[in-house]
């Protein structure tokens, strides 16, 4: 399963060094809006223990971990839902990404107040819901001729576009909005950007990332608070060397960890191991899929000659050293094509060929 992240907010907020720290890529860093044209774009691998492990466990010599594809695009100016900055192209490129990155910057002046900060917030809040605006408008006029013919399809549609539009008028995010399931199906449709889960980056100084005020932030919402410049210098850092960074800072894992763990938890994702030959390899899919819809991910041919999966959690196979040694102790079970796949399953599929 492929899913992926854009990155927003406002010109010099430190998208690209964000992105630079979670890529290790060089890309272009300027202090003026619109520096990133083009958006940058890049598949990072999702760091995961479980992987290693198993891959030494089992003698694997290729390691393949699940990844992420994340899009920098350039800072959003008030006005951008309207074209302003080359707002609309900036836009476009996040209609089909899965989730947000809001970064908010905190740092470089002492005396920025809440106010100041809630403003930056605002900002690409309202882009973002005038985007949206703008969208539902459009749909509007091309559904509206077909209620003169009694569709009733346009009618169910036009009545979802009106709490669309009253919803984004109240400056709501969609987000935050119950949709019963037909409705999610015509959404889907239209990839508005409210509805997009997001996370929020609070951008500040070395010296203030480690206890900030976050009461900002909209309640409930996931917010992980970093200084972008120094995760950037990280990932620039063998692993000997980046451990000895992260404990002068005080820190047991890298903050890009933390947030991309955030993303995979609001996007109710799980994570199933594959070990074939000499390769370990990990798969991100969502939550609770079927046995054999994991079978698919794999391979199509092993979805439709499903017969079976053997299931052992990863932590007891490393436990007893093997595959064998988990089936001498009984901690391997074979399920079948509904079996809901849980997070740290490795599984052995077995099917006609």
């Amino acid at each position: 399963m492929a899913w992926s992240c854009g990155i927003v907010g406002i010109p010099n907020a430190g998208k690209s060094t964000l992105f630079k720290a979670l890529t290790a890529l060089d890309v272009t860093i300027e202090s003026y809006p619109f520096s990133t044209i083009e958006p940058n774009k890049a598949v990072v691998p999702i760091p995961d223990r479980r992987l290693s492990a198993l891959a030494e466990v089992s003698g694997s010599e290729k390691i393949t971990p699940a990844s992420i594809e994340i899009i920098d695009v350039a800072g959003l100016v008030e006005g951008a839902s309207r074209g302003e900055g080359l707002g609309n192209q900036f836009l476009g490129h996040l209609r089909n990404v899965d989730l947000l990155i809001h970064v908010v910057a905190g740092f470089g002046n002492s005396s920025l107040s809440m106010n100041d900060l809630a403003a930056r917030l605002e900002i690409v809040h309202l882009e973002l819901a005038l985007a949206d605006l703008e969208v539902v408008v459009r749909r509007r006029q091309k559904v509206e001729p077909k209620l003169r013919c009694g569709d009733k399809a346009a009618q169910f549609e036009l009545n979802l576009l009106d709490r669309l539009e009253e919803h984004l008028n109240r400056g709501l995010p969609l987000r935050e909005v119950n949709f019963n399931p037909d409705e999610k199906v015509f959404l889907d449709q239209l990839s508005l950007l409210t509805r997009k889960e997001m996370v929020f980056v609070y951008n500040l100084s070395e010296d203030q990332f480690q206890n900030p005020d976050l009461s900002v932030f909209p309640t409930e919402s996931k917010v992980v608070p970093l200084c972008a410049s120094l995760e950037a210098e990280l990932a620039d850092l063998d692993q000997p060397d980046r451990e000895l960074f992260l404990e002068a800072y005080g820190l047991k894992t890298s903050r890009t960890v933390q947030l991309l763990r955030e993303c995979y938890t609001l996007l109710e994702l799980s994570t199933f191991f594959t070990i074939k030959g000499t390769e370990a390899r990990a798969w991100v899919v969502p939550a609770g899929i079927r046995a054999v819809e994991a079978a698919g991910k794999v391979h199509t041919d092993i979805e439709s000659g499903f017969i079976n999966a053997e299931v052992i959690q990863w932590d007891c196979l490393i436990a007893e050293g093997g595959l064998v040694g988990a089936r001498e102790k009984g901690l391997s079970s074979i399920e079948g094509r509904d079996y809901r796949v849980q997070d740290g399953d490795v599984l052995y599929f077995r099917f006609r060929s």
